[in-house]
């Protein structure tokens, strides 16, 4: 196995090893011990879990903007449920439900910071395009016509329609193409 160390490569032979309660051969790394926390310390550890959650969001669309991110890396609802979830569920039955359920709430964390991050981006039909107008309505003192109002919220409703639409298609592709 060839590795890279700051800056400096090098190979080293990796050789499994039998293991007789799993009864197979295992190489690699393993993390298998569960961390005990006690009062403050969770929600030390948990500001930390969404903290990277956050930061990976806001990169992620970054190299989404900046084109750095193609189509098969990107899911909808039907890629995420079979590709991420199922794959992880997959990936980790056979050391225990506890790793399953680790993975699966680490997933549903992800997906609601992307989720809470993605509604508060100023785009009209979302909750940030909404406090677009209202940012609007405190600066000039006038609210924004409703029909107006209506007519930009339910433009940004058929982009998210059409956006639905390639994502399902695009999901598909990546399942069955």
């Amino acid at each position: 196995m060839e590795y890279e160390r700051d800056g400096v490569k090098g190979t080293t032979m990796l050789t499994p090893k039998y293991d007789e309660s799993e009864g197979r051969y295992l190489i690699g790394i393993s993390n298998a011990d569960f961390v005990e926390l006690s009062g403050l310390d969770s929600f030390r550890y948990s500001w930390y879990e969404m903290r990277y959650c956050v930061n990976m969001t806001w990169k992620s669309l970054a190299m989404l903007v900046q084109g750095q991110v193609s189509r098969q890396d990107v899911a909808g609802p039907v890629g995420i449920a079979v590709n991420v979830v199922g794959k992880t569920y997959e990936s980790t039955k056979d050391y225990g439900w506890q790793n399953v359920l680790v993975n699966m709430l680490n997933i549903t964390l992800m997906l609601t910071v992307n989720l809470g991050i993605l509604n508060l981006l100023p785009i009209p039909a979302l909750d940030g395009g909404r406090l677009v107008f209202l940012i609007w309505e405190a600066i000039t003192h006038k609210p924004v016509p409703p029909e107006k109002e209506g007519m930009v919220h339910f433009i940004g409703l058929m982009f998210f329609m059409v956006l639905m639409v390639f994502l399902l298609f695009n999901d598909l592709v990546n399942i069955f193409g």
